[in-house]
C-alpha cells in the first residue's frame, strides 16, 4: 500500500475575515485548516524625552486546523496609553484566536521609556511583543530599549544622555529593532520596520502593513526626532516641547515619544484576519511533510 500521512480536505472557498475588536469569527462548515494574522496592541510612546512605544507582537500563522461551521472566539488587543510627562508608555493588549482547542497568542507592545531622573525603571523601554525605546536624559547611563518576543517581534532602541539633554531610542518593530538613539548628531532613534503581509493576505486594511515601532522624542533646541516605521501607521516622536503623535487603529504599531515635558502618543490597536482554505485531501508523501 501507499504509506504516508492522510490529509483531510478543506473547503473554506478562501473566505477571509478581518477581525478589527473582540468577537466570533464564524467559519464556512467545509473548513478544517486557515491562514491566520494576529497582531497585538502597540505600545504608547514614552513622555518627556520619550522612547518611542513598541510594535504588538505579529504571528503569521500557516495552515492552522480550525473548526468549521463554528463562531471561533478572536480578541483583538487594545492600543497602549501614552505615557504623560515622566510616565512610561502604556503596553498593547494581547491578540489571540482560539483555533481547534488551541490558544495562539501574539504579546502586547511595550511602552517607551521615560526621563524621569535616576528611576531607570522607568527610562528604559518596557519588555513586550516588540520592546519600547529608552528615553533620553541630560545625565547618567544609557536607557535600555525593553527586549522583544521571541518570533513576534524585536528590541527597542537605545536612549541617550546629549548636550541637548537627551534624545530618545526607536521602538521596535516586527521587522526590525529601534533605532538607537545617537547623542553626538543630537538625532533620536527611528522606530523598527513593521511586515508587510500582503502576499499572504490580499485586501487587508493598512495595505497589509502592520505592527512598526514609534519614533522617539527630542529635547529642544535639537529638532532629529525620530519618525515612525514608514507605512505602518506608526507615531512620529517630538520635538520643540510637543507631543508625540499616536499610531493609527488597527494596525498594531507602536506611539511617538514625547518632547520635553510632554506626553508620548497612544499605540495602535491590534487586528486578527482569518483566510480559510479550500484544500484537497489525498495522501502525501511522508518526506514532504
Amino acid at each position: 500500500g501507499v504509506i504516508g500521512k492522510k490529509n483531510p480536505t478543506s473547503f473554506g472557498k478562501c473566505t477571509q475575515t478581518v477581525k478589527t475588536s473582540t468577537g466570533n469569527v464564524c467559519t464556512q462548515p467545509g473548513t478544517r485548516f486557515a491562514d491566520v494574522l494576529i497582531v497585538a496592541g502597540g505600545g504608547g510612546g514614552g513622555g518627556n524625552v520619550g522612547g518611542g512605544g513598541g510594535a504588538g507582537g505579529l504571528r503569521n500563522l500557516s495552515s492552522i486546523s480550525i473548526d468549521g461551521g463554528a463562531a471561533v472566539p478572536v480578541t483583538v488587543g487594545g492600543a497602549g496609553s501614552p505615557g504623560a510627562d515622566e510616565t512610561q508608555g502604556g503596553a498593547g493588549g494581547c491578540s489571540s484566536i482560539v483555533a481547534s482547542g488551541t490558544t495562539y497568542t501574539s504579546v502586547g507592545g511595550g511602552g517607551g521609556g521615560a526621563r524621569t531622573g535616576p528611576a531607570q525603571s522607568k527610562n528604559d523601554g518596557a519588555p513586550g511583543g516588540s520592546g519600547g525605546g529608552g528615553s533620553g536624559a541630560n545625565s547618567g547611563s544609557p536607557f535600555e530599549g525593553g527586549s522583544g518576543t521571541a518570533c513576534q517581534g524585536n528590541d527597542g532602541g537605545v536612549g541617550l544622555p546629549s548636550p541637548s539633554t537627551g534624545v530618545g531610542g526607536g521602538g521596535g518593530g516586527s521587522g526590525a529593532a529601534g533605532q538607537d538613539a545617537c547623542a553626538p548628531n543630537n538625532q533620536a532613534g527611528d522606530g523598527g520596520a513593521g511586515t508587510n503581509v500582503s502576499p499572504s493576505f490580499s485586501g487587508a486594511p493598512n495595505s497589509g502593513v502592520y505592527a512598526g515601532g514609534g519614533g522617539a522624542g527630542i529635547h529642544p533646541p535639537a529638532t532629529g526626532s525620530g519618525d515612525g516605521a514608514p507605512g505602518t501607521g506608526a507615531g512620529n516622536g517630538a520635538s520643540g516641547g510637543s507631543t508625540g503623535s499616536g499610531a493609527s487603529a488597527n494596525t498594531g504599531s507602536g506611539g511617538g515619544g514625547g518632547s520635553n515635558s510632554a506626553a508620548g502618543g497612544a499605540g495602535g490597536s491590534g487586528i486578527v484576519i482569518v483566510k480559510e482554505l479550500s484544500k484537497a485531501s489525498g495522501v502525501w508523501s511522508m518526506q514532504s511533510q
